[in-house]
């Protein structure tokens, strides 16, 4: 009988220890945005901002902006620092509605993304100069280079460690064994007569 008692606590135990792990569980969720969604612009914005609730890595396309006539921006290098992620843009394009598409890398190592929509009152033109051509070759090239590096470097296999998920989940499995095993071993044993 006691060993049936001590199952029974052991799987209380791992079902205590599931019910606290839930958030163990969760993804980064996107808490802000520069330009916020759904927001009208008179001008266009010369870098985006995503805020996210924990730090985060980038993917191998971080961000991508797509115009109404379906053209894209040109995006600088991007930057992950912390629950931040910072990417540079030149905007071209007419005026009317934007889509940010967004990637980002989890502390437990799963990419998560979304779009963000603002609008544009007014066309965005790229600055005028004749440098300007130059830069932008110069700063584009790393960007398709450099943009999967902090990705790696951001994910708990790269850094070495096990992400904490798996922790939880094997401790809820020795949990349920050794109920099990109590159990069994309750019934196996014959009974004094």
């Amino acid at each position: 009988m006691n060993l049936r008692r001590l199952g029974a606590a052991l799987l209380l135990t791992g079902l205590a220890l599931a019910a606290t792990a839930t958030p163990a569980f969760a993804h980064a969720e996107l808490i802000g945005s520069d330009p916020a969604a759904g927001a009208s612009l008179p001008a266009a914005p010369t870098r985006i901002v995503l805020t996210f609730s924990e730090p985060v890595g980038l993917a191998a396309t971080p961000v991508t902006v797509t115009g109404p006539d379906g053209s894209t921006w040109k995006v600088g290098q991007v930057t992950a620092e912390g629950a931040v992620i910072t990417a540079p843009v030149e905007a071209t394009g007419p005026a009317g509605e934007y889509v940010v598409d967004y990637r980002a890398v989890s502390d437990d190592g799963d990419e998560i993304g979304d779009k963000i929509r603002f609008t544009l009152a007014a066309p965005a033109t790229p600055p005028t100069s004749s440098v300007a051509p130059t830069t932008t070759t110069t700063t584009a090239a790393p960007t398709s280079t450099s943009a999967p590096a902090p990705a790696a470097q951001g994910t708990p296999a790269a850094d070495g460690g096990v992400p904490t998920s798996v922790w939880i989940i094997g401790a809820i499995v020795l949990a349920g064994a050794g109920a099990f095993a109590a159990t069994r071993l309750g019934r196996s044993k014959p009974k004094p007569e």
